[in-house]
C-alpha cells in the first residue's frame, strides 16, 4: 500500500523560510507616481528592467517612469528632487531613479566616457573597443526669452523629438513655438522672442 503525505503550502513556507531580499532599486520603487514633462526619450515594449538600463546608458537620465500595462518606459533628465513640483501621483506608473540601481546592470557601459548628450550603445564583435558614444538628444533649450512652462507631456528632448514653448513675459513672440531637435543635436527654433 502507498502513503501519500500532503504537506499544506503555508506550513512549508513556514518551515523553509525565505532568505532572499530585493535587488538594490527594486525595493525603492515609487508605485503610482511619475515625474512629468522632463523627458529625455520614451520608449514602446520595453521591460521595466530595460528601461532602467536605458537610463543607466543614457548620461544625462536621472529617473525613469515605467507603465507596466503598456511596456512604456520614459527616461528623464531630471528626479524628484530637482523637480519636486512635476513629481505626482499617476496609477499604473512606477517611478524609479538612477542612483538607486547598481551601475554594473550597464555592462560594459558602465565606466563609459559618454557625454552629457551621448548614449552608450554596446559594440558587439568588436577587439578594441567594447561599446561606442552616440548623440541622444539636444540638451535644455537656452535661447533668450524663451519660457518652458507651456511643455506638454510628450514633448521631449531626445533627438527627432520637440519641445512646445512660448515667451516670457516682456517679450513679443514670432512662429509656431515649437523647437525641434536635430539628428545633428541642435534645436531647430520655429519661435523668436524679442524682448
Amino acid at each position: 500500500m502507498l502513503l501519500v503525505f500532503r504537506c499544506p503550502w503555508f506550513l512549508i513556507s513556514v518551515l523553509v523560510p525565505c532568505f532572499g531580499n530585493l535587488q538594490p532599486g527594486f525595493s525603492r520603487l515609487q508605485r503610482g507616481h511619475r515625474l512629468d514633462r522632463k523627458l529625455i526619450q520614451s520608449f514602446q515594449g520595453l521591460s521595466f528592467l530595460d528601461c532602467v538600463i536605458e537610463c543607466l546608458v543614457t548620461r544625462r537620465c536621472k529617473s525613469v517612469n515605467y507603465c507596466k500595462g503598456a511596456n512604456f518606459c520614459e527616461i528623464n533628465y531630471e528626479n524628484k528632487t530637482t523637480a519636486d513640483n512635476k513629481y505626482m501621483d499617476n496609477a499604473g506608473f512606477v517611478y524609479s531613479e538612477k542612483e538607486h540601481w547598481p551601475k554594473e546592470l550597464a555592462g560594459a557601459c558602465s565606466n563609459s566616457t559618454c557625454e552629457i548628450n551621448q548614449t552608450c550603445k554596446h559594440k558587439r564583435y568588436s577587439e578594441d573597443k567594447f561599446f561606442e558614444c552616440v548623440l541622444s538628444d539636444c540638451g535644455i533649450p537656452d535661447q533668450k526669452g524663451l519660457n518652458l512652462s507651456s511643455i506638454k507631456r510628450e514633448d521631449a528632448i531626445g533627438l527627432h523629438r520637440r519641445i512646445h514653448a512660448s515667451c516670457a513675459d516682456g517679450y513679443s513672440q514670432s512662429g509656431s513655438g515649437r523647437l525641434n531637435c536635430q539628428s545633428n543635436g541642435e534645436w531647430k527654433y520655429n519661435i523668436v522672442c524679442e524682448g
